[in-house]
């Protein structure tokens, strides 16, 4: 099996394993899951879904020689993610924006995963134990792959991170104790200063978070009215919308009338914005190989750490107002 992948080139995926889970019908749902949640809408650019960027999480896995239980683990981490992906966190109030994972094991047993694994001679207890697997979906402020892929993956498509630069990221990260690390200090400090600006202009710019209220009251008033189940957040973000829209409600209606391009949103003070609430400003703050051994780059360069606390404490908390258009 071949794919060409838009940051990584040609993969020729040769497990079989890989392959036969790829094709099955939980992995094919994650290409009708924007990676996003619902900028799309007002930002065609953002077409990145959960399935190719789970595809690059595992390819990563794949690269850096982990083991294949590790692979799979990596390939599967999204399966249970909800239709818009994080937007559900917004209607069940998830700080942690965790939601989905609670139905991992619950999806993929009732699934042909393990029928899958079992005919590969893979264990399933040791694919779901992601707590073994200590690069793919760490604690921030460390690298995983799981926040490599969606960093590189949304800056390329959004048009903010060139191939190069990815190029000469890959080259520069090493595995040492189960941590990502990097080789060069200064290609590490450009690594987590992009981070953190990818954070403010992709994940926690005001045309997020507007679209992600738009969405999040839509399927909230769906709720309530009981046109729309908890089921229906494991179908995929057309088979929600379509729902939403078919329920002829008015207020349903204009919300989701709102979600078209050009239609953006800027930040607004609290007293003044539509909506406002907490979000998750994320950083990272790599360890560097030195020749003291690995430290972290804040260690290295001080600054950075004034630059990191003024960036969390600014967007703990975000209002949006739609422009008028």
């Amino acid at each position: 099996m071949q794919i060409t992948d838009r940051i990584y080139g040609k993969i020729d995926i040769k497990s079989k394993v890989i392959t036969d889970l790829i094709k099955s019908k939980p992995f094919q749902r994650l290409k009708k899951i924007s990676q996003d949640g619902a900028p799309h809408y007002i930002q065609p650019a953002r077409d990145v879904t959960r399935y190719e960027h789970s595809i690059g999480v595992w390819y990563l896995a794949y690269r850096y020689k982990r083991p294949i239980e590790e692979q799979i683990a990596a390939l599967l981490h999204d399966i249970p993610h909800t239709a818009f992906s994080h937007v559900i966190d917004f209607v069940v109030k998830d700080k942690d924006h965790e939601f989905h994972d609670k139905f991992m094991k619950k999806i993929i047993i009732n699934s042909e995963i393990p029928n899958i694994l079992r005919e590969n001679n893979i264990s399933l207890k040791k694919v779901l134990a992601k707590e073994n697997f200590d690069i793919l979906e760490n604690d921030l402020p460390d690298v995983s792959i799981d926040r490599l892929d969606y960093f590189m993956r949304d800056g390329y498509a959004i048009g903010f991170l060139p191939k190069n630069i990815i190029d000469m990221f890959l080259k520069e990260m090493k595995i040492v104790d189960e941590k990502i690390i990097f080789t060069n200090q200064r290609i590490a400090a450009t690594f987590a200063i992009l981070f953190v600006n990818f954070s403010r202009l992709i994940w926690l710019d005001p045309t997020s978070h507007g679209s992600f209220f738009l969405v999040a009251e839509a399927i909230k008033i769906g709720l309530d009215l009981g046109h729309i189940s908890q089921e229906d957040f494991f179908t995929d973000d057309d088979t929600l919308y379509r729902k939403l829209e078919n329920t002829g409600n008015k207020r349903i209606k204009g919300l989701l009338s709102r979600l078209k391009p050009g239609k953006e949103f800027i930040y607004a003070q609290k007293e003044s914005a539509e909506f406002y609430g907490p979000n998750k400003p994320r950083y990272v703050n790599p360890l560097v190989r030195t020749n003291n051994g690995l430290e972290r780059l804040t260690s290295i360069v001080p600054n950075l750490e004034y630059f990191f606390k003024e960036f969390t404490n600014n967007y703990k908390y975000i209002g949006v107002k739609q422009l008028q258009t």
